[in-house]
């Protein structure tokens, strides 16, 4: 496992809920207002998803901020393109946000994913519970290190927000 620096690294945590879901937990040294907008304004979105390397980028990021909107993600990697998609089914800044989740490497795949944005102080907690159609699915998408993938975008989210509450882009 890769060892990491940022503040809060060692709050993010992995459970299982139940067979078909996989809940993650990060404390962000952020208000929750400026997580959430990290979370879904696709400028900022840029800078931190999928972000494992100097060799990855988000290309294409797209965002319908509402019910019922759409959203986009191309991430390049140095093996290609993965695209996620999926509609927003809940949007209430800054406490929740509930979509779902396609993926085209992975036809027939939807997930529901719901983020919930909590005050802890000056702080932020973010709970996300990511519900997959079936154990198998779940078990796949952590045996393919989504865990890893994600500790080190929260990472680079981290740095984004302290760079938001610096003032700079």
């Amino acid at each position: 496992m890769v060892v990491s620096h940022a503040a809060n690294a060692d709050s993010f945590k992995v459970t299982l809920p139940s067979d078909q879901e996989i809940q993650m937990t990060r404390l962000f040294s952020a208000p929750r207002h400026l997580v959430f907008d990290a979370m879904t304004i696709p400028d900022q979105v840029r800078q931190w998803w999928g972000r494992l390397g100097e060799d990855y980028t988000v290309p294409v990021c797209e965002a319908d901020l509402r019910v019922g909107g759409r959203w986009r993600y191309v991430s390049r990697h140095p093996w290609g393109e993965a695209t996620r998609y999926g509609e927003y089914q809940e949007f209430t800044p800054p406490s929740r946000l509930v979509y779902t989740q396609k993926f085209d490497e992975l036809p027939g795949t939807v997930t529901v994913v719901t983020s919930v944005f909590a005050e802890e102080g000056a702080k932020t907690r973010l709970t996300i519970t990511v519900r997959y159609q079936s154990v198998m699915m779940r078990d796949k998408v952590l045996a393919g290190g989504m865990s890893s993938i994600a500790g080190i975008s929260y990472d680079a989210l981290e740095d984004v927000l302290a760079t938001l509450q610096r003032g700079r882009p």
